[in-house]
């Protein structure tokens, strides 16, 4: 196929490697060339084969699900068109992506973390989608609008949503009943998370009330819960050494010290524990929610319990996202592929087999999505998502450099003012400011 050179490329290829996320790329193969008549390509796509391929980091087991479902395409569209799928791990992907681009020896789209979307456009390596509901006739208002607005960037669709995610509690509900608690009331507020926790501990027989690892991360759903935040979303402003920030991270210190929590826990060990049935309550995301399917664990999932200010959790997820320089005969059959996905019957399969929430109006109203109770709540759960530096390039380095050693210093009980000075003085560093 055609490729075009991409203009400026190899100026953004520098600032490419110092990105954390997964790429774009180039067309692969087709046996129609491209052309100028979208009319000409879109009627030859339906007679003659089209190989289109993409590449993402899907290598867990939600990978296999995604090659079932990649496979059942090609051998059930009628469009004569076959979907190749690349799977390798995120720095091989972000290593081999500039040069596929640059040498139109990469994919024909990509999967990708929403994150990364602003950077691939200001590297000139994704193309805008704008016409896709048009194109398709797929009905927009179907769609979640909190979640299609995370494939955009300055008003310009860019890609088409995949998946959506945010952090749940998850909660023992064997635990809860044995420490005289509702197993299905669980913490709506911050107040009823903290009393929750220390009934559920149980520190002589090795059971405690709630997993806060050194190593989750940033705990910004609580600073947010509580008025707080870390940084502006267009990363020109330091939010993080504030009263409210202090208050609410000193209270996480104080869940430490009455023993809620086993000190120094990895995130990991977290996931063993809560598997294990000595946690009765941790923050992660629905990819743990086969595993602990499978493990027979009797558990739930809810909402991340509110504060003063409400309930937040810091949102996330993948888009298909069309790669610079794609001709039309790939444009078409790359929405074709992106219109079967977002179909009730894939996303119903995505979710089922996955756990991710549902984000479609129509497949949230399926008799069997809405029987699935850790489905129905985990989807329901996902109504507080909010952007926690999801555009900003530094956002990994926000993490690495500030938030989680400030965590570690808090948790292992270092002065929570001293350690949030601290941290602030290095976001000023990391923020350029």
């Amino acid at each position: 196929m055609k490729r075009k050179i991409i203009s400026g490329l190899l100026a953004g290829l520098m600032a490419m490697s110092l990105f954390t996320g997964c790429g774009s790329a180039a067309n692969t193969t087709t046996a129609s060339e491209g052309g100028s008549d979208t009319g000409a390509k879109a009627e030859a796509s339906t007679s003659d084969p089209i190989t289109i391929s993409f590449w993402c980091n899907f290598t867990g087991s939600d990978g296999d699900v995604l090659r079932e479902i990649v496979d059942k395409y090609n051998s059930t569209n009628t469009d004569n068109i076959k979907v190749e799928i690349d799977i390798m791990d995120y720095g091989t992907l972000q290593s081999k992506l500039p040069t596929a681009i640059s040498t139109g020896t990469g994919p024909s789209f990509i999967l990708a973390g929403v994150e990364l979307i602003k950077q691939y456009k200001e590297n000139d390596m994704i193309e805008p989608i704008d016409d896709f509901w048009d194109v398709t006739g797929i009905d927009k208002s179907n769609y979640n609008a909190n979640v299609l607005e995370k494939s955009y960037f300055d008003g310009t669709q860019y890609g088409v949503p995949m998946q959506y995610n945010l952090q749940y509690l998850y909660y023992n509900k064997d635990l809860f009943a044995a420490a005289g608690l509702d197993p299905e009331a669980p913490p709506t507020t911050m107040e009823e998370l903290e009393k929750d926790a220390i009934a559920c501990t149980d520190e002589a027989n090795g059971i405690y009330g709630l997993g806060l690892p050194v190593n989750y991360g940033n705990y910004v759903e609580y600073l947010w819960a509580n008025g707080g935040d870390v940084v502006s979303v267009d990363g020109k402003e330091n939010f993080l050494n504030s009263d409210a920030n202090i208050k609410t991270l000193t209270w996480i210190q104080n869940m430490i010290n009455e023993g809620v929590s086993p000190k120094a826990l990895d995130a990991g060990e977290a996931d063993t524990m809560f598997q294990a049935g000595r946690l009765a309550m941790y923050t992660s995301g629905p990819w743990n929610i086969n595993g602990l399917n499978q493990l027979g664990v009797n558990y739930g999932i809810t909402a991340i319990p509110a504060g003063t200010d409400g309930a937040f959790s810091p949102e996330g997820g993948c888009s298909w996202m069309l790669t610079k320089g794609a001709d039309e005969a790939t444009k078409q059959a790359a929405y074709k592929f992106m219109a079967y996905w977002i179909s009730d019957d894939i996303l119903k399969e995505w979710s089922n087999r996955n756990g991710f929430p549902v984000w479609a109006n129509s497949v949230l109203k399926d008799s069997e999505i809405q029987a699935n109770e850790i489905l129905a709540d985990v989807s329901a759960a996902s109504t507080i998502g909010r952007d926690y530096h999801l555009t900003l390039d530094c956002g990994s380095q926000i993490d690495a450099d500030v938030m989680q050693p400030m965590m570690e210093k808090i948790l292992s009980g270092e002065d929570v003012k001293a350690s949030v000075t601290e941290a602030s003085a290095k976001l000023d560093e990391v923020l350029g400011l």
